[in-house]
C-alpha cells in the first residue's frame, strides 16, 4: 500500500544515495536469528534483462509474511512490519535496530511522521505509534472494529488518518491521539489511506477481495470538513491501494483488477490504465520528483509478483523486477528517489538500487504532469515519447487515407505526436463490391504515404504496437482481431464494429479474455455540440432526435452499414440506458426508430435514403441544443490515439454494445411489424450466439 511518506518532498542526502554503493558480500545477524541478509549475487537473475534496477540485498530471517515496509523522512531508517513485531534497520550500512515486538497479529501498514519522530503502524483493531529514536511503544489508538490496513499521516504532521477492513476511516490528532473523525461511506472493507500532498484531501481504497463481481471503491473526502468530494468505481475488482504524485496532479491506484489506473486532479474518469502487471497489482508509489511510478503485484496465481517502473504519462516500462517467489505487499522509496525497499510473502525484504533512472548530470528531472488531459510528457532521458507503430487491417474505406493523412502529416497536433501509420495489411471484405472494388486504389495511395503492405494479418502483428481495424464489411471482423488480441496488440474498430450483435458481443468477451483493450466509435460522436450536451450543456436530456444517411448494405442489419453514424450521436447525447426499441417507420426512403430510456426519457433515430448531412436536436432539464452534425474526423483520431496510449476507452463498453442491440432490436422490430423489442431480449440471443460462435473460432 502507499502512504503519505513516499510523497515528502525530496530530500538530497548523501547517506542514503551512498546504499547502491555498500558491499553486497557483508552478512549482517540479529542476536539469536539466522542469517538475515543475502547478498545479491545470483538472486539478481529473476530482474528482466532490460532492467536498469540492480538487487543490493535481500534481508532474511523473518518467521511469518513481510507486510509491511516504509522509510524515515531522512533517509536514515527504515523498518518492515510482519506479524506481531516491525524489524528496523540503519540505510547506510543496513545494521539492524532493536526489533519493535508487539500484539495483534500482522502490521499491514508503516508510515513514519513528517518530522522522522514517530512510526505508525497498523495492527489488529489498533494502530501503534512507536518511538523511532529507542523504538518504545508510544500509545495504541483503538476503535476501528477489523485489522487496519492503512496508515497516513498529513503532510504538517498534525493528524493521522487510518483505514480499517470494517469499512471505515478514522482521523486522529497525531500529537495525543485523539479522535477528530470517523469517514464512513464506503461498502466494502478499506484497503489503503493516504493524504493528498496539499493535506486537503484524505483518499481511501476499498473492496473484497473475495466478491470479484464486486467493483472497487476510491473515494475522496475533505480533511477540513469529512465530506465525500467523490467516488470512483473504475477498478472492476477490489482496490487495494492509491498515491500521489508530488505534485498532487496526478494519483493512480490499484487493484485486483491487474490494472493501475491513472487519474488527474478533478477528473472523476481515469486517464488510462497501465495494464504491465499480469497479476493483482497491491502497492503504488511515485518516484519523489514525479518522473516514475512503481508499482507492485502477485497472488491469485503462481509467478509473476512483479514490481514494475513506468512512466505515468505513456506507460513507458523502465525495468521490471520479478525477484520475489511470492506476491509482493508493499514497496517504499528513499527520499532522493535512489533506492527502493520491497516485501512480500517470500518472508523477505528486498532492497534495490534504482540510482541508473536518475537524471542524467545537468539535465534537471521534469515533473510528469502536463496542462490538459491528452497531452504525452516527454520520457526522461528521451528526446521524444515513444512512438507507436500502427498498423491497418483492411483498405477498402476512405477511412483508412483519412487517418494515415493526419497521423503521418510532416507536421501533426501535440496530442497526435509520436504515432506513426507503418503497415497495412489490404484485404477487406470478400464480396461487397463497393469495398472490394476499391482496395487496388487505396493500396497504392497508402503506399505512397510511406505505408509498407504486408500479406498477412500475423506478418502485420510483427511490425507493430497498436492496429487500426478499418474493414469496411464488418461480418470479418471478429475473425480478423482474434489474432490481433492475442498478440496483445490494442485496437480500434472502424464502425460497424461487426456484421451481427453475436459478432460485436463476441468480440468484447474475446477482448477481455486476453486481456487487450478494444475502442470502436463512430466520428459523428466527436461533434463539438454532441459533445456539450453529452458534458451537460443543457441539463439532464429528457428526449433527443438524430438524423443521418442510412444507405443500406442487404449483408447487415439495416442500420449497421450506414444508419450507425446517427445512432452513434444518439447514444452519445442519451447515454446508455435504453429499454426498448420500435421501428415506427419502414420505406424505400427513409426509417423511424423509436427507443425509451430507463426514467422515460425517449431518443428517436431518423435514417434518410438518400440522405445528406447530419444532425439533430436534444431537449435537457436546462434547454435545447443542436446536435449530431459532423466535425471531421480529427477530434476521433485524437482519441484513437489517446486510447493507444492508456489502453482505456472513452466510451464505456455498455454503451457500445447498446448501440448495436438498438439497431438489431430495430431490425426485429420490423420483422415483428413495428412491435416494442426489449434490448435485453436481443442481448440474451446474441450472448449464446457469441459463445458458442467463439467456441467454434477457438477450436
Amino acid at each position: 500500500m502507499s502512504r503519505t511518506i513516499r510523497l515528502v518532498r525530496p530530500l538530497v542526502l548523501l547517506c542514503v544515495a551512498t546504499l547502491a554503493m555498500a558491499a553486497l558480500a557483508s552478512e549482517i545477524r540479529q542476536p539469536g536469528q539466522k542469517k538475515v541478509e543475502k547478498p545479491a549475487g545470483k538472486a539478481a537473475a529473476g530482474i528482466k534483462k532490460a532492467s536498469k534496477v540492480k538487487l543490493v540485498a535481500r534481508l532474511a530471517g523473518f518467521k511469518d509474511w513481510v507486510t509491511s515496509v516504509a522509510v524515515s523522512p531522512d533517509g536514515k531508517q527504515f523498518s518492515a512490519g510482519s506479524y506481531g513485531q516491525i524489524r528496523r534497520w540503519n540505510t547506510s550500512d543496513r545494521k539492524p535496530l532493536a526489533t519493535v515486538m508487539l500484539s495483534g497479529g500482522y502490521i499491514r501498514d508503516l508510515a513514519y511522521s513528517p518530522d522522522g519522530k514517530s512510526l505508525a503502524a497498523a495492527g489488529y483493531q489498533r494502530t501503534f505509534l512507536v518511538e523511532t529514536a529507542t523504538g518504545k511503544l508510544l500509545r495504541s489508538l483503538k476503535g476501528q472494529r477489523g485489522q487496519v490496513t492503512g496508515v497516513a499521516y498529513s503532510p504538517d504532521g498534525r493528524l493521522l488518518a487510518t483505514s480499517s477492513d470494517d469499512e471505515t476511516v478514522h482521523i486522529w490528532k497525531a500529537v495525543d491521539g485523539s479522535p477528530v473523525r470517523v469517514l464512513e461511506g464506503h461498502s466494502y472493507p478499506v484497503q489503503d489511506v493516504v493524504f493528498s500532498p496539499d493535506g486537503r484531501q484524505v483518499v481511501s481504497a476499498a473492496g473484497d477481495e473475495t466478491r470479484n463481481t464486486k467493483p472497487g471503491e476510491v473515494i475522496t473526502w475533505d480533511t477540513a470538513s469529512g465530506k465525500q468530494l467523490s467516488k470512483l468505481t473504475d477498478h472492476k475488482k477490489a482496490a487495494t491501494a492509491a498515491a500521489f504524485s508530488p505534485d498532487g496532479k496526478l494519483m493512480v491506484t490499484t487493484s485486483y483488477d491487474e490494472k493501475v489506473n491513472v487519474y488527474e486532479l478533478g477528473k472523476d474518469k481515469p486517464l488510462g490504465f497501465f495494464g504491465g502487471h499480469g497479476r493483482p497489482t497491491t502497492s503504488a508509489l511515485f518516484s519523489p520528483d514525479g518522473r516514475f511510478v512503481v508499482t507492485g503485484s502477485g497472488g491469485r496465481a503462481k509467478g509473476k509478483n512483479e514490481i514494475k517502473v513506468w512512466t505515468p504519462r505513456d506507460g513507458e516500462e523502465l525495468a521490471t523486477i520479478g525477484d520475489h517467489a511470492a506476491r509482493v505487499t508493499d514497496i517504499a522509496i528513499s527520499p532522493d528517489g535512489r533506492v527502493l525497499f520491497s516485501t512480500s510473502y517470500d518472508k523477505t525484504v528486498c532492497v534495490w538500487d534504482l540510482s541508473a533512472l536518475a537524471p542524467k548530470a545537468g539535465k534537471p528531472a521534469a515533473a510528469a504532469t502536463t496542462a490538459t488531459a491528452t497531452a504525452t510528457v516527454t520520457v526522461v532521458g528521451k528526446k521524444k515519447p515513444k512512438t507507436l507503430r500502427a498498423g491497418i487491417i483492411g483498405l477498402d474505406t476512405s477511412h483508412v487515407l483519412a487517418f494515415t493523412r493526419i497521423l503521418n502529416a510532416e507536421k501533426v497536433a501535440p496530442e497526435l505526436a509520436g504515432c506513426r501509420v507503418v503497415a497495412a495489411y489490404p484485404k477487406g471484405s470478400p464480396d461487397i463490391e463497393s469495398s472490394t472494388k476499391r482496395v487496388p486504389g487505396y493500396t497504392k495511395q497508402i503506399k505512397e504515404l510511406g505505408v509498407e503492405i504486408v500479406d498477412s494479418i500475423p506478418e502485420l502483428i510483427k511490425k507493430v504496437d497498436v492496429v487500426l481495424l478499418e474493414t469496411n464489411d464488418g461480418r470479418p471482423h471478429l475473425e480478423q482481431i482474434l489474432p490481433v488480441l492475442k498478440a496483445g496488440k490494442p485496437t480500434f474498430i472502424d464502425k460497424p464494429i461487426a456484421g451481427s450483435l453475436a459478432d460485436a458481443v463476441a468480440i468484447f468477451a474475446a477482448a477481455r479474455k486476453y486481456k487487450t483493450p478494444i475502442f470502436s466509435s463512430s466520428s459523428l460522436r466527436y461533434g463539438k455540440l454532441t459533445q456539450a450536451v453529452r458534458g451537460g450543456s443543457i441539463g439532464k436530456v429528457t428526449k433527443c432526435e438524430t438524423t443521418s444517411p442510412c444507405s443500406l448494405e442487404k449483408t447487415h442489419p439495416d442500420l449497421f452499414w450506414y444508419g450507425i453514424h446517427g445512432v452513434e450521436s444518439l447514444f452519445t447525447v442519451m447515454g446508455a440506458g435504453c429499454e426498448t426499441v420500435v421501428r415506427a417507420e419502414n420505406t424505400s426512403g427513409r426509417d423511424v426508430v423509436q427507443g425509451t430510456w430507463k426514467g422515460g426519457r425517449s431518443g428517436t433515430f431518423v435514417g434518410l435514403r438518400p440522405g445528406k448531412g447530419y444532425g439533430g436536436t436534444a431537449t435537457g432539464t436546462k434547454g435545447t441544443s443542436p446536435v449530431g452534425k459532423y466535425d471531421g474526423y480529427q477530434p476521433l483520431v485524437v482519441d484513437i490515439v489517446r486510447f493507444f496510449r492508456t489502453g482505456k476507452s472513452s466510451i464505456p463498453e455498455r454503451e457500445t454494445i447498446e448501440i448495436y442491440a438498438f439497431m438489431e432490436a430495430a431490425d426485429e422490430s420490423k420483422r415483428q411489424k413495428g412491435k416494442p423489442v426489449s434490448i435485453e431480449a436481443v442481448l440474451k440471443t446474441a450472448r449464446k450466439a457469441a459463445a458458442k460462435r467463439l467456441a467454434e473460432l477457438d477450436k
